[in-house]
């Protein structure tokens, strides 16, 4: 009864496992493990020749050296240009000079600022970032960051985080704050 096209699968013998097992003997064992021996130590030796050849062509010698680090320090006093308008105060005043130089920098109006009422915060014009808001012309009409341009040593006072106050020059600082 069997049926045409019929085609029949016979299950597949499991395959046979450890099918080729030889045997070592005592000299094959100890020929592998002098072989073994021989390859780590010709791999170290490799290592310890290329280790020595960098040292000798100088690729291992302290070129680096690390800064020293040293204490943060936080000015409360000097401040960012960027944060001119934005202090904690409602009524502060912020003085622009480039103290960097001696010749710019305003010792007695310094004296005077101490005297103040008011909070007194500095900007030195003389560093990098501050130095794209110095300008040939004063704008003092200024109530944000971008819109500041400093020509001459400033004072402003500043209530709210708006300008209040604009005076630019030693003379007619001076004479405000002698008042």
């Amino acid at each position: 009864m069997a049926k045409k096209g019929m085609n029949i699968r016979y299950k597949a013998r499991k395959r046979e496992r450890n099918r080729y097992n030889p045997t070592m003997n005592g000299n094959d064992s100890i020929r592998n493990f002098g072989m073994t021996c021989l390859y780590v130590a010709a791999f170290l030796g490799l290592f310890a020749l290329m280790i020595f050849g960098f040292d000798k062509l100088g690729l291992f010698q302290m070129k680096y050296t690390a800064p020293e680090k040293e204490e943060t320090k936080i000015d409360y006093v000097n401040i960012p240009i960027g944060t001119v308008f934005n202090r904690a105060e409602k009524d502060y005043y912020v003085y622009f000079d480039n103290y960097r130089s001696s010749v710019t920098s305003d010792a007695y109006i310094n004296e005077l600022l101490k005297d103040s009422k008011l909070r007194v915060y500095k900007v030195d014009m003389s560093k990098k970032e501050n130095a794209k808001y110095a300008g040939d012309k004063a704008n003092t009409k200024a109530n944000k960051v971008s819109d500041l341009s400093i020509n001459d040593v400033t004072l402003m006072r500043i209530t709210n985080g708006r300008n209040n106050g604009y005076l630019y020059g030693s003379e007619s600082i001076e004479r405000f704050l002698s008042k």
